[in-house]
């Protein structure tokens, strides 16, 4: 994979170069050699190194609360990411948000797990990359997806749905999103986003064929 990926990496940083919106272009220190780490606020790189915290905490507010049962029924949602995955292609899916502990403040009193319903969405094609656009449970989510060895890495941001513009990943740092899109089944995805702005500790974006 790493072959792979090396193969990919010049094509990748080609695209970056030549991308016609401002995705990249407002970056222009590239801190490591691929795509998403020239894009990533240091904000978000701290975030994303505490993933493991984040999934370790969510877990200990469920068990705390007795709702152990409430996360074993998404299984396999909250279990190992496959060892060979098989990444999504672009098309339609549909997608569900699912809230995992509590957030520092929030009242406990909150259910420790919240699964919203499943709502369409679209990953689209945007030459090697892949372009979330979603919108569910009242939130419009748009984002990009980065090739990075087993996984993708989201890149993207949050807004109210109606909310006027579209907002991108490093337009505003309270909206944006980090993630780490994984395969947890054949055709079921996740992309776990540690340390959400408003709630919780945890926040999984289940991805499903449509």
């Amino acid at each position: 994979m790493s072959r792979l990926l090396s193969l990919l990496l010049p094509a990748l940083l080609l695209l970056a170069a030549c991308a016609r919106d401002d995705d990249l272009r407002r970056y222009a220190v590239v801190r490591r050699a691929d795509v998403w780490q020239a894009v990533i606020s240091d904000a978000d790189r701290g975030r994303l190194s505490r993933l493991s915290t984040a999934w370790d905490q969510a877990r200990a507010d469920i068990s705390g609360a007795g709702a152990d049962a409430q996360l074993a029924a998404l299984a396999p949602l909250d279990g190992p990411a496959q060892a060979q995955p098989q990444l999504p292609g672009a098309g339609g899916y549909r997608c569900r948000i699912v809230h995992l502990g509590w957030r520092q403040g929030q009242p406990t009193n909150v259910p420790p797990v919240q699964a919203g319903g499943f709502a369409g969405c679209m990953l689209n094609a945007d030459g090697l990359l892949l372009r979330l656009d979603a919108t569910i449970d009242g939130q419009r989510l748009i984002g990009t997806l980065y090739p990075d060895v087993d996984r993708l890495i989201y890149l993207g941001s949050v807004a109210l749905a109606g909310e006027p513009g579209l907002h991108r990943y490093g337009d505003d740092g309270d909206r944006n999103q980090l993630g780490v899109l994984e395969q947890v089944a054949p055709g079921r995805w996740r992309i776990a986003l540690p340390w959400p702005r408003w709630t919780a500790r945890l926040t999984l974006i289940e991805i499903v064929p449509a």
